[in-house]
């Protein structure tokens, strides 16, 4: 189904795409830890959750912005006579409020979990039927925020929109909304079509399935939230899924290709989860911790970056059905680009298993997608490389070589010399329609002038 097809089914879903949800958090995208990844449904216990607290203290994590530390699935185990969640016993003994009082106490905000299906995807109790109830004990053990997952429910795994889904959800937020306690609400609903209704329901939604390695996120976030820009801004983020660390377990990066995700993460403007937090590698935390790329993602207009050049072949937004197949991830370079405050962020990003050089102009850098940010043409700019930490000067060309199988580069461009020649705008200066985001594949050859990037022959 088309997109604009999927806009004319908002009333028949009940959910104007205009409504919105405006509990006052969300400026920026999330940021903070998801216990997923490290323990699954092995080590959820409240000791653990004491470790992963101290140690993000100790790491200094809280202060550059990582403030929600969320419990995943397998916390509950069952619900009383009266309806309300018991956490389990043995992980949680003394229940699940002292464990939110413990993570309050280190500087932290409290997160957990639940579905919006009859059961979790682990197989403990769902909210469905209980979301009245479940709301107030989450906001009675003064939770903070709730991550909502879609197993076991209506339209699991439809990939057009569902009106039992939104619904669903709708009454879980209006709960939510009702105990008085701001709780900023994410949705795991694992399809890309909830974005156009994302800020009518939560503060952030999942666009796809789980990303556990290069491959899947490339499959199921990065192709796919290319598409989604339009849809993210404050108060609510596309969700392209928890950052994967570089450290020896069953969800891992090179890291190279970790060091990628978290500077697309923060060009796509996109919550920034971390998955690992006591297996973390000096090299992971050196990543997690570069306050200049963090900055890049937290940057107050929050607007989603896009490609604004790529020699890859074209494709479509659908998803991918996890555990069913991946496509393979094409050998072709992309071009990243996100409007801030004081100018650009640059990501170019290399696809193929071979290093990759490449050429872009300054001047082309800038484009005016969005009435929002208009901008100039420039010729110059001061440039700076954020994963260096250095100064390049003023430049018109950056002419990089990428590593192979997800490396990338990462740049600050900060327009200064305006052309001297009257330059009339083409089509991504235009406000009348978008910019093309995926021009037809370019071969070898040699130097290609395009209206973003000069595209050099690839180093083999």
């Amino acid at each position: 189904m088309g997109l604009f097809a999927w806009g004319c089914l908002a009333i028949g879903l009940q959910l104007e795409l205009g409504e919105g949800h405006d509990n006052g958090l969300g400026s920026t995208p999330q940021m903070g830890y998801n216990t997923w990844n490290d323990f699954e449904c092995h080590g959820v216990s409240a000791e653990n959750i004491r470790k992963v607290a101290d140690k993000m203290v100790t790491l200094g994590l809280p202060a550059l912005g990582y403030e929600y530390l969320i419990i995943d699935d397998c916390w509950a185990k069952k619900r009383g006579e009266d309806g309300v969640l018991v956490p389990d016993p043995d992980a949680f003994p003394q229940g699940m409020k002292p464990v939110a009082d413990y993570v309050h106490e280190s500087g932290l905000k409290f997160g957990i979990y639940t579905d919006r299906g009859t059961w979790t995807c682990a197989g403990r109790p769902g909210t469905w039927g209980y979301e009245v109830t479940d709301a107030q004990t989450f906001a009675s053990w003064d939770v903070d925020y709730v991550k909502t997952d879609s197993c076991n429910g209506p339209d699991s795994l439809d990939d057009r929109p569902s009106s039992a889904a939104i619904a669903q959800y709708k009454l879980f937020r209006d709960a939510l909304n009702a105990t008085g306690r701001p709780i900023f609400l994410a949705l795991s609903g694992w399809h890309n079509w909830y974005s156009p209704f994302g800020k009518g329901l939560a503060n952030s939604w999942r666009i796809g399935y789980d990303v556990r390695n290069w491959r899947s996120a490339w499959n199921y976030a990065i192709r796919v939230n290319a598409f989604l820009h339009d849809y993210a801004g404050p108060g609510g983020w596309n969700d392209p899924d928890m950052l994967v660390g570089s450290s020896d377990t069953a969800v891992r990066m090179t890291p190279e290709q970790s060091r990628t995700q978290f500077s697309l993460w923060s060009v796509m403007t996109a919550p920034l989860l971390l998955g690992s937090m006591l297996s973390m590698t000096d090299h992971d935390l050196e990543t997690y911790t570069n306050r200049e790329v963090i900055a890049v993602d937290q940057d107050p207009l929050g607007i989603q970056g896009q490609i604004v050049w790529e020699n890859c072949p074209l494709r479509n937004r659908t998803n991918i059905r996890q555990k069913q197949y991946y496509d393979e991830i094409p050998a072709c370079q992309q071009v990243w680009a996100k409007p801030i405050q004081d100018g650009f962020a640059v990501v170019l990003l290399n696809l193929e298993n071979n290093s990759a050089r490449v050429n872009f102009s300054i001047s082309d850098v800038c484009w005016s997608s969005t009435e929002l940010q208009p901008c100039d043409f420039f010729e110059e700019a001061a440039v700076r490389d954020l994963w260096s930490k250095e100064d390049l000067g003023r430049m018109r060309f950056i002419n990089v070589t990428l590593a192979a199988d997800g490396g990338s580069r990462m740049f600050k461009v900060v327009p200064k010399a305006p052309r001297k020649q009257e330059v009339k705008p083409g089509p991504r200066a235009s406000k009348k329609r978008r910019p093309s985001l995926y021009p037809q594949r370019v071969g070898k050859g040699p130097p290609l002038q395009t209206d973003a990037v000069h595209f050099l022959q690839r180093e083999l």
